[in-house]
């Protein structure tokens, strides 16, 4: 079995400690992104959903709020309750 130096043991730990470093920052980056794109998919859903109540609240027909809003009919139903 070879010895090993000491320097090599140094060298060999810090290329591990940064290979780490970068996983856990490749991680957490991709963690925000996906947080960030779900949120704006909640603000999306929520910005939908008020302007079938809008739409509920000025009258117009369920088949109006479909073609506007995307929304199906059960999802408007809910938001008349």
């Amino acid at each position: 079995m070879e010895e090993t130096r000491p320097g090599e043991v140094e060298k060999l730990i810090s290329n591990v400690e940064r290979a780490v470093k970068k996983s856990l920052e490749d991680a957490q980056r991709e963690g925000m992104e996906k947080g960030i794109e779900k949120g704006i998919e909640k603000g999306m859903e929520k910005g939908i959903q008020a302007v079938a109540r809008q739409m509920l609240a000025e009258g117009y027909d369920i088949d109006s709020i479909l073609r506007c809003t995307g929304l199906s009919k059960e999802e408007i139903e809910k938001l008349k309750e």
